[in-house]
Formats: structure tokens, sequence, C-alpha cells
């Protein structure tokens, strides 16, 4: 083969080769954008997907207070009133896929976690995604109120009075959490049992010191019927058919035997609570028992107790009369339950009032009219951020209630809530 021939040959062997190398090249590009182009059109669909059911929930309940004491520490300045929201929430909900449905909420009122913080800025509440599993079986992730008491579980929106009772607010809220609940259910049952960082711990990072070592949380209910719905506020509408429930709760919180906790800061934590309601035609009653044991390494051990017991009756479509009692007993060890050993171990609380329904059978608009008096000496509670972590007594207490000057008692309050939610 002459050079010439050779020249070509070669010219033509590498031409060929380039096409095919070009041609795989291109083949290879083409799957690659095609397979990106399917991978944007999946997340462009679950996208549109999301935001077409995505909702936007607002409540707020606004009011104003009177407050009256005998014998303030603030000077003579025995009475406190003044407007303030209770509660200023949006939230968010959708559906992440088939079987996954997600909550965001913030709260623009008081701070709900622990009762301190100012209002106008926004808290973190609900921050969650609901997993069903299947028919009966789900799982919550997230930061929620892990399921422990009835009322708990009751929103504020759904709930009969202007204010939540002391014994409630001090024993029978665990707020929210971080963590995992897995819930099964039938037809008149469910269960719930959770692992958490332990009650009172939102948006806290894993190493902060508020946090328990861990947290475990469980909640059995059992109904009369399938129509668990009706128990989600404490209402019952008229011609509403006769319905039961009754269920218990149990939580565990160890603490200080993980970093960064100091020794000294050692506790074992339990609580656990019984509790039932019956609604009727217009009417409604329930009860609750709550107990909490605090073990700490250094210091005394303490149980408190606590009970309440409220009712309602519809005079008609749209007013509603209600009355509440509630009891706090303290341990009577000094500093853990009772200021001095000789104090008051027993708190009595009541709260009588009305709600008007704009629309009824609707919480959507509702007005409430509510009379509290503490009949037993406040200053007498050494916890005043009670053994959950909630603030029921003071400024300001979740309750409503401020802390007595020693050795007085005869506060009451009085308040007026407007509840909208859109």
């Amino acid at each position: 083969m002459n050079n010439s021939a050779q020249i070509t040959a070669a010219a033509l062997i590498t031409a060929a080769t380039t096409g095919f190398a070009a041609a795989g090249s291109l083949e290879l590009d083409r799957a690659y954008a095609s397979e990106l182009k399917a991978d944007a059109g999946t997340r462009s669909v679950l996208n549109q997907g999301n935001l077409s059911n995505l909702e936007v929930h607002v409540g707020v309940r606004f009011g104003y207070s009177f407050n009256s004491r005998d014998g303030s520490a603030l000077g003579d300045s025995d009475t406190t009133m003044g407007f303030n929201f209770s509660e200023a929430e949006v939230a968010l909900e959708g559906d992440v896929t088939d079987n996954m449905h997600a909550r965001l909420s913030f709260d623009f009122g008081p701070d709900n976690s622990d009762s301190l913080g100012g209002e106008g800025t926004g808290h973190l509440e609900d921050a969650f995604v609901d997993w069903a599993v299947n028919d009966d079986f789900s799982l919550r992730v997230g930061q929620f109120i892990p399921s422990y008491s009835a009322e708990a579980s009751t929103s504020e929106f759904h709930m009969m009075n202007s204010y939540r009772s002391v014994t409630h607010e001090f024993l029978g809220t665990p707020s929210w959490t971080q963590g995992v609940e897995a819930s099964f259910g039938g037809d008149t049952w469910t269960f719930a049992v959770g692992f958490n960082d332990g009650p009172n711990t939102a948006s806290t990072a894993f190493n902060s010191m508020s946090e328990a070592d861990y947290g475990f949380n469980a909640r059995f209910d059992f109904y009369s019927d399938s129509d668990h719905g009706r128990f989600a506020d404490q209402t019952s509408w008229r011609g509403s058919e006769n319905g039961w429930r009754a269920g218990a709760g149990l939580m565990f919180a160890t603490y200080g035997n993980t970093n960064p906790a100091a020794t000294t800061t050692e506790s074992d934590n339990f609580f656990w609570t019984i509790d039932g309601a019956y609604e009727g035609d217009g009417w409604a009653v329930r009860a609750a028992f709550y107990s909490s044991n605090i073990d700490p390494n250094a210091g005394t051990e303490h149980t408190n107790y606590g009970f309440e017991l409220g009712g309602s009756f519809f005079f008609n479509d749209q007013w509603e009369g209600f009355a509440r009692w509630d009891t706090l007993m303290l341990d009577d060890d000094t500093g853990a339950g009772q200021v001095v050993a000789s104090g008051e171990e027993v708190q009595n609380f009541v709260a009588i009032g009305a709600n008007y329904y704009f629309v009824p059978e609707s919480q959507a608009a509702k007005f409430t009219l509510e009379l509290g008096m503490a009949l037993d000496e406040t200053a007498d509670i050494a916890n005043t951020a009670g053994d959950l972590g909630t603030t029921p007594i003071g400024a300001p207490g979740s309750s409503g209630f401020l802390v007595d000057s020693a050795g007085e008692n005869g506060q009451f309050m009085v308040s007026g809530t407007m509840q909208w939610l859109f």
C-alpha cells in the first residue's frame, strides 16, 4: 500500500472512530437529558401536587382580663387589667405523598411552651409529618404535643374556657417535644406510644441542657362508638347522640446522665393521668386526675396530684353555659410542693361562664365570658413553673391567675375572649 492509500485509510478509520464516539456520546447525552427531564418533571408534578392541596389556617384569641388580689407586693396595685392575645396562630398543612400529611404552625401570641415569651414574636409549635403506614398504623415524626392527656391534645380553639385550669397547666400538659410517635387504632379504641426528648423541649438542639436524656409517652383511649372526632373539642352541640370516652396516659423522662448535663441535675420524672368525658344532646361533662413524681439526685423527691371536673349546657343553639372546678394537691415537703410546710397543701380554683357562638355548631367565631376564683393562697405554691414546665401561676401565667402576697387569698379574675378562625 502506497503512502496515499495509507493516509486515506487512516483518515477513514479516524473519521469512523470519531463518528462512533460522537454518536455514543450523543446517545449518552440524550439519555442523561431524558433522565434529568423526567426527574424535573417528577419534581414539578410533586410540587404542583403539594401546592394544590396546601391549606393555610389562621386562629386568633384576643381578650380583656381583670384580675384582683389583696395585698399585692407592688404597693397598692391590687388590680391588674388589660388586653392581650392568648393565641395568634398561623398553620400550614398539606399532603407530602399519598400517605404522608404534614403540618407547620407558628404562634405569635405568648409562648405556650413556657408562657413567658412576649407577644408578637413567632414561636414554632407544630412541625411534623404523619405517615399512614396502613389503615390501622401511623407514625408521627418531628415536633408535636405528645399523646398524654386528653386536654393537652385539644386545641386552645376547641376548649371550653378562656383559660386552661391551674391543675392542668401544672400537671397535665407536656407542651411540645421532638420525637417519633406510633399510633394504632380500631373502631372503639386508639393507642399511641412515643420516644422523645421529654416534656417542654420545643425547638431545642440535641445537645441542649434542657432536654431529657430520653423520654417515653403512651396513651390509650376507649370509645363508646367509632365517632372519635366528636371529642376533638370540649362541647357537645344540640342534637348530638350520646357518647363517651375514657382514657389514660403516662410519661417518663430521665435527666442528667448524658453530656452536657451536670450530675447534680440527675432526675427521674414520672407522670400519669386518667380522664374521661360524656357527651349528650347539647350537654357534656368531663373529668381528669393527674399525678407527677419528681425524683432528683440532688434535692427532695416529691409527688403532686390534682383533678378537675367540668361541664357545659346549651341554653339554645348559640348560648352555652359552663363551669369548672380544679384542685391541686401539693406535696408538703418545703420547697418541693409548698413554700412552707405549714402552708396550704390544697389549692382550689373555680371558673364559671358562657360561650356565644356566632354561627351555630361552629367554633369559627366565638365569644367567651368567664369568672375565675382562686379559693386558696396561691403564694403557697412553691413551683410556679409547674412540674411539666408550663407556668400556670404568675405573670403572665397560662391560667390567668397571679401569685398572691403571703397570707392573702381571695383572688378573682374576669375575662372576655373573642375567637375567630379562617
